[in-house]
């Protein structure tokens, strides 16, 4: 009979514990890919972003404007890291955003010629913003006639939502001429710069010029799928509005948040965008 020769016990043990170790790698490893996973689901499915909250902070100066928008590649432009001016300029004075004194040039690398800011357009360069809460504070200080464009009654200052494009947004105007807050949605297709705005709710609400305004604005989409936008100040709603569709579909998909200004010069401090709790 032939004699059957076991290792000791002491090998036996340590492929048992290799095995053990080795199976605990594989387990690990998948573990990771699947929260990885679940990561790419959720920022898919309009998980919040990391909140964005831009500072001012630093000597006054030019922060970045339309020159370097159309010429980004010349030296000695302006650029921002956290924002694109696609018309007018940014500047930092006192620790917030400032557009300037409004006119109708077209600035140069310094916006030596003139600031160009009665027509501001800025948006971030980030365009992962879905669902999120906006809160910023605002002081608009006064309004001119003389522009690039003529004086409106919707002159003042506005907060780009769900940015897409120019044609493409939902829009809350803060401060107006007329003395109303808006909300609407612009879808492309139409005569104002490619596209069509509607209205999505509106509010009396006087400008206080030359004073600091807190805004605090949210916008998400329901599980129905449409969408809710609301300003509040504090613990007071001061509008809000609902887009169901029925002019048109809703804008459900992530974009940039922005700031525009008409024939406005104001300031902006403390902007911080951040998950809707």
């Amino acid at each position: 009979m032939a004699t059957t020769v076991r290792p000791p016990a002491r090998h036996v043990a340590g492929r048992r514990a290799r095995r053990r170790w080795l199976l605990a790698v594989v387990a690990a490893g998948v573990a990771l890919l699947v929260l990885a996973s679940l990561a790419v689901l959720r920022w898919e499915h309009g998980a919040a972003p990391q909140v964005f909250a831009p500072s001012f902070a630093g000597p006054d100066q030019l922060v970045t404007n339309e020159y370097a928008h159309r010429h980004p590649d010349r030296p000695g432009v302006h650029r921002s890291d956290d924002w694109e001016v696609t018309s007018g300029s940014l500047y930092r004075r006192g620790g917030v955003g400032w557009t300037g004194v409004p006119d109708a040039a077209t600035p140069d690398a310094e916006s030596a010629t003139g600031t160009g800011s009665s027509v501001f357009r800025m948006t971030t360069r980030r365009h992962d913003f879905e669902n999120v809460r906006v809160s910023l504070r605002l002081r608009t200080l006064g309004l001119t006639d003389r522009g690039r464009e003529a004086p409106a009654g919707t002159d003042g200052v506005h907060l780009f939502l769900r940015w897409q494009d120019e044609t493409e947004l939902y829009v809350v105007s803060l401060n107006r001429r007329d003395d109303r807050m808006v909300i609407k949605k612009k879808l492309s297709g139409g005569e104002v710069n490619g596209g069509t705005y509607v209205t999505l709710g509106q509010v009396d609400y006087r400008v206080p010029l030359g004073a600091w305004q807190s805004f605090e604005v949210t916008i998400a989409t329901t599980p129905s799928g449409s969408v809710g936008i609301d300003v509040r100040q504090g613990d007071r709603l001061l509008l809000a509005a609902t887009d169901g569709g029925a002019n048109g579909r809703p804008i459900t998909g992530a974009g940039a948040v922005g700031v525009r200004g008409d024939n406005c010069e104001f300031e902006l401090g403390q902007l911080r965008v951040g998950p809707v709790e």
